[in-house]
């Protein structure tokens, strides 16, 4: 059972919550992934009731995407293993801390910002990933299982060899509905402006 404190169910959230679900199921095909929301990016009451809610499920791990990290703090105090998001706060949460996905914005401003200096920027839309360092995990911590590195790895540098999709089907809903064909994946356009459902195995916890 794993808990996931999350900010709006928007396109970008819901998209990271479907991905790390996938990746969850691919280790343990019955694993659920129980998501509450806080409605605030920041809000540290919100984050930590909606954490509360995440107890009565019996957690064994807490992801998060919302900018608090109140959640991390409590599932430290439980002994609840923690993945966090866009910062690597290990030194934090020394008990709990496995990893965390991290972003290196200035990889990509540093170019946007040296094409607009010289009047060759044109607006677009970026998909920068694994390949390009935009998109990190953060080194994992001494609590991590051995030999689960080397499973990380590989399939990172799948992605960065452009072998593997995470939205790869066949892919089914959270309420039993095929949204992915074998052999097919999401287009760009579905995964920024159209992703209002969760793959098989998110919980919506109200």
């Amino acid at each position: 059972n794993i808990g996931y404190v999350a900010a709006f169910p928007i396109d970008e959230v819901n998209r990271g919550i479907n991905a790390f679900t996938l990746g969850v199921r691919k280790v343990n095909p019955n694993a659920k992934v129980y998501v509450t929301w806080t409605k605030s990016w920041e809000s540290d009451e919100k984050a930590s009731k909606a954490f509360e809610k995440l107890l009565k499920y019996d957690i064994d791990v807490l992801s998060v995407h919302t900018n608090s990290v109140a959640p991390l703090k409590m599932a430290e105090d439980r002994g609840i293993w923690t993945i966090g998001y866009h910062y690597n706060n290990a030194d934090m949460f020394p008990k709990t801390y496995l990893t965390a996905a991290v972003w290196d914005w200035q990889r990509i401003y540093r170019s946007i910002f040296q094409r607009y200096a010289i009047g060759r920027f044109t607006s677009k839309q970026y998909w920068e990933g694994v390949e390009t360092g935009a998109a990190k995990l953060a080194p994992l911590t001494d609590k991590v299982a051995p030999g689960t590195g080397r499973i990380i790895y590989r399939e990172q540098e799948l992605m960065s060899n452009n072998k593997f999709d995470v939205f790869y089907g066949p892919i089914k809903d959270n309420k039993g509905k095929l949204r992915v064909k074998a052999g097919q994946n999401i287009t760009d356009h579905k995964l920024l402006h159209d992703f209002g459902w969760f793959v098989e195995g998110v919980v919506n916890v109200e």
